[in-house]
């Protein structure tokens, strides 16, 4: 059993006894689908939505509504949800043995548990949901920081980690705030390099599909400052160095600059049991490393013994066709491993540890991979455009690819957080171009480091070109007990 210290104890126990009458928003058995939430969540006749509250934890003049933080509190104190009720981690979802520091997680399949049972409505998920800011109207843009569009979205509650010191809330927004380029199209430096690892060994021109010349994209730094596009990113899935985290990060000191939240955020650093870590989410390979001496990949031909866990990288190793994927940059603490015995090109892997706003790894919401979990990959929604369409797993149960339904968990959940494809999923259910239709994760893969992991609006993964514009669907992390403290 986990032993919380005594004034987080009495106040959980407290907020148990508090009679708050919260309401289910459901879709039941009727034709047409109705959420009455304000940000278009995903409306399906089976998704089983609980609204925390109508009203916003946080107000625009930093207080905290705390007839919110009480209802809040009241869900997590259910006794389906309450850690002190836990054992810590010590098993994966395959039944492996749990080698990292111990702590409790409740996942987003917990709280679908305690919205509607899941055996109760075919694999279809229910989620609960709050509404963290104050909606700031007439902030559009990157002038103003999208905050008119990152203060009107609802968020999800997908995981909660707790040890005897820390009680930390994962929440992911349900949809993206806006669009953003993962990075630049720039791929020469000034000093140029000899590295014989860049070489066109294949003689057809390694470099010859990447855009020549210098960075054409704007950052919204360069927007704001109505200036050149800065020439520091280059075409590269180095996320640490991306435009993309750029852009996030500067939305975050809009939104610290109107809401006085920062001591209610915790940096990954902080989180019990560390599992945004590079040792968590990727491990070392047989030598105790994070990555490979030598090159990774050259043009698609994948590094010979690469893809075993007993002398391959540190990484979460997926077989996709002919191609092997490499989960590359899934912690958060500089550690991870980079195309090029850790490193790119032109960049070099930047710690993002102490990022109090950031974007999931495929770790976290679509598969850990490497004899962790049954599935390797994910679930997504077989028929977006029917509010009763089931889910369909992409699975690999053996070495060869296998498309079935309703194999492996059997609410269709997978990666750190047991999302379904319904939670990865977003306005699935409406038409939308490519670029609307999808949103990047920090994590990428080895087939180009000119494309980076993105989400489809559906619930599926695929890789997409750095350059290319696609939707920003950021998580963060909230302490409970320094929201409580401040009640």
């Amino acid at each position: 059993m986990i032993h919380f210290n005594k004034s987080l104890k009495k106040k959980m126990l407290f907020l148990i006894m508090l009679l708050i009458t919260i309401t289910f928003i459901t879709a039941c058995d009727s034709d047409t689908a109705t959420i009455e939430l304000e940000a278009g969540l995903i409306q399906y006749d089976d998704h089983y939505i609980l609204e925390v509250s109508p009203y916003p934890l946080f107000r625009y003049d930093g207080s905290v509504d705390q007839d919110v933080l009480d209802k809040l509190m009241v869900i997590l104190a259910d006794p389906m949800l309450d850690p002190l009720l836990r054992e810590p981690k010590t098993y994966w979802q395959s039944g492996a043995i749990f080698e990292h520091e111990p702590y409790t997680a409740i996942t987003a399949e917990d709280f679908s548990d305690f919205v509607i049972a899941e055996t109760a409505h075919n694999g279809h998920s229910g989620a609960i949901v709050i509404k963290l800011f104050e909606a700031l109207p007439g902030r559009s843009g990157v002038e103003h920081y999208h905050l008119t569009e990152m203060t009107s979205n609802w968020w999800q509650l997908v995981y909660r980690s707790t040890d005897d010191g820390a009680d930390v809330l994962t929440l992911w927004m349900m949809q993206p705030y806006r669009l953003t380029h993962f990075n630049g199209t720039r791929n020469t430096t000034t000093t140029g390099r000899d590295d014989e690892r860049f070489i066109d060994r294949l003689g057809d021109g390694v470099w010859s599909w990447i855009v020549e010349g210098e960075n054409t994209i704007l950052s919204d730094e360069d927007i704001a400052n109505d200036r050149e596009p800065s020439y520091d990113y280059f075409l590269e899935n180095n996320f640490s160095r991306s435009i993309a985290r750029s852009n996030l990060l500067r939305d975050l000191d809009g939104l610290l600059q109107q809401f006085d939240i920062e001591s209610y955020l915790v940096a990954p650093a902080h989180l019990p049991g560390a599992w945004q870590s590079s040792r968590y989410q990727t491990g070392p390979n047989v030598d105790g490393l994070f990555y490979v001496s030598g090159e990774f990949q050259i043009h698609r031909t994948p590094y010979p013994g690469s893809v075993t866990q007993d002398s391959g990288l540190g990484a979460t190793g997926l077989v996709w066709g002919h191609h092997y994927h490499f989960a590359l940059v899934n912690g958060k603490d500089g550690e991870s491993i980079g195309p090029y015995s850790n490193h790119w090109p032109h960049t070099t892997l930047l710690p993002t540890n102490y990022d109090l706003i950031w974007l999931p790894s495929d770790f976290e919401v679509r598969t850990m991979s490497r004899e962790l979990e049954s599935a390797l990959y994910q679930t997504f929604i077989r028929y977006p455009n029917d509010p009763t369409s089931d889910l369909t797993w992409n699975y690999n149960e053996t070495a060869e690819e296998d498309w079935r339904y309703g194999q492996g968990d059997p609410a269709g959940r997978s990666g750190l957080w047991r999302l379904s494809g319904f939670d990865r999923a977003f306005n699935a259910g409406e038409s939308s171009d490519w670029q609307t239709g999808q949103v990047w994760l920090r994590s990428v893969d080895s087939l180009g480091i000119g494309n980076a992991n993105m989400v489809y609006h559906t619930g599926n993964r695929y890789g997409y070109g750095v350059n290319q514009l696609a939707g920003m669907r950021p998580a963060l992390h909230l302490s409970l007990e320094e929201l409580l403290q401040n009640r």
